[in-house]
C-alpha cells in the first residue's frame, strides 16, 4: 500500500493542472466554406465577461475558400468584439487590404451564427451558418513533468529492487 500512494499522487496531481487557463473556440460551418478559430482566457469565459485580452485579438483567424486568411492582428483597423454571457456573442469584421475583401463573423444569441465574405476573388461572396465549439487548451509542460516524474519513480523503483536486502 505504501508504494500505491506516490503512484496515485504522481497520476492525480498533474491531471488537476492540465489547463493552462485558455480556451480554444473552433468554427464548424454547415458548408465548410470557412475555417475559423480564436482563443481567450478562462477569465473571459466567466458569465458577463468581455473578450478583451491580447490573446483573443491576436489569435482570431478565419480562412476562406479563396485561401485568404483574415487575422485581427494583420488588419490595421479590425472591428472585434465578443463575450461569453453565456450564451456566446461575437462580432468580427476583418478586411484584406490587398484584395479589397472583407469577412464578417456574427453570433447573435437566440438568432444564429454565421460567417460571410465579400470579395472580388473567384470564390468570394460566400456565407454559411454553423456553430462554435470550445475546449480547454492543455498545458504541454505539465504533461512533460508528469512523464519525467513517472520516469524518475520507475528508475528509483528499479534501483531499489537491485539493492541487496538484509534478512
Amino acid at each position: 500500500m505504501c508504494s500505491f500512494k506516490p503512484l496515485l499522487l504522481a497520476v492525480l496531481l498533474p491531471v488537476s493542472s492540465f489547463g493552462q487557463g485558455t480556451m480554444l473556440f473552433t468554427w464548424h460551418g454547415n458548408s465548410n466554406f470557412f475555417q475559423a478559430s480564436f482563443q481567450c482566457t478562462m477569465a473571459e469565459t466567466l458569465p458577463g465577461s468581455v473578450f478583451n485580452s491580447t490573446l483573443f485579438t491576436n489569435s482570431i483567424q478565419v480562412t476562406s475558400l479563396d485561401g485568404l486568411t483574415y487575422r485581427a492582428s494583420d488588419d490595421p483597423a479590425p472591428f472585434v468584439g465578443g463575450q461569453f454571457g453565456p450564451p456566446l456573442s461575437l462580432t468580427f469584421i476583418l478586411a484584406d487590404q490587398n484584395t479589397l475583401s472583407r469577412i464578417s463573423v456574427t453570433v447573435v444569441p437566440d438568432q444564429g451564427m454565421s460567417i460571410h465574405e465579400t470579395s472580388p476573388l473567384p470564390n468570394g461572396n460566400h456565407g454559411e451558418s454553423g456553430f462554435w465549439t470550445y475546449e480547454v487548451v492543455p498545458e504541454p509542460s505539465t504533461g512533460a513533468l508528469a512523464v519525467l516524474g513517472a520516469g524518475i519513480f520507475l528508475m528509483k523503483k528499479r534501483r531499489a529492487s537491485k539493492l541487496p536486502t538484509l534478512r
